[in-house]
């Protein structure tokens, strides 16, 4: 091999090994508020599961839960347990549940609450599942 191979190959070489070096080395600690954090965050309604209807039925029973948990969207949920719940995005952002007796409840787009809606939304439009021929821009809420 030539000498300035040889330097090439050496310093490609020593280059990884410093890389490496860093990427293992001990130097990231995390505090206890980061940390806090990262758990939270892991702890959000993320899915995952190759069965669109398995992720459907997750995240409606996440976001069931969520809402009976609070105490503004309850109300709504328990008058209404006999009846059909259609969900349904709106213009601004914002999603909207609509009993089959005409009651409607909204949930402004800063809700967490909306996100997890409309990710359920989402799926649902692109796994073509729980879609109502009575609401087309809708689907059906299983409560």
């Amino acid at each position: 091999m030539d000498p300035i191979t040889a330097s090439g190959v050496f310093s490609i070489g020593k280059e990884l090994i410093s890389k490496a070096k860093d990427t293992f080395s001990p130097s990231l600690q995390v505090s206890p508020s980061q940390f806090s954090g990262r758990l939270e965050a892991s702890n959000k309604a993320s899915v995952i599961t190759n069965d669109p209807l398995l992720r459907v039925q997750k995240l409606e029973s996440i976001l069931k839960s969520d809402l009976l948990n609070d105490p503004k969207t309850a109300n709504f949920f328990q008058q209404n347990q006999s009846n059909q719940i259609y969900l349904e995005k709106r213009a601004d952002g914002s999603v909207q549940f609509i009993s089959s007796n005409g009651q409607d409840l909204i949930i402004d787009s800063d809700s967490p609450h909306c996100e997890k809606a409309n990710e359920l939304l989402n799926l649902c439009f692109q796994n073509k599942l729980n879609l109502t021929s009575f609401r087309p821009n809708a689907v059906t809420f299983n409560t």
